[in-house]
């Protein structure tokens, strides 16, 4: 099992970056393929944040092939909030 860092009582006393339950909290910049990996597993440990600049996961290499097929475009695509909150329960910002 991955080791946990644990916080200064103080910082728990005075609500630090403890979240609810005593669980640290934890903030993943990028909601994309690292991103959406990186939140699934530190979710176990800690209350997860993810910011991402845009509301959507985009599979890059396959923009190519929407050019020719732009039907593809929207399997290609999908809006970010629904998966994480809902699906993952993490919170996302975009």
């Amino acid at each position: 099992p991955a080791h946990v860092p644990r916080q200064p009582a103080s910082a728990h006393r005075a609500g630090g970056a403890m979240g609810r339950a005593g669980k640290p909290r934890a903030l993943v910049i990028g909601g994309q393929f690292s991103g959406n990996f990186t939140a699934r597993d530190l979710k176990k440990h800690f209350h997860v944040t993810v910011v991402d600049a845009k509301e959507y996961f985009e599979y890059t290499p396959g923009v190519l092939r929407a050019y020719v097929k732009p039907c593809h475009l929207d399997a290609l695509t999908f809006t970010l909030q629904p998966v994480l909150e809902r699906s993952m329960g993490v919170k996302f910002i975009w």
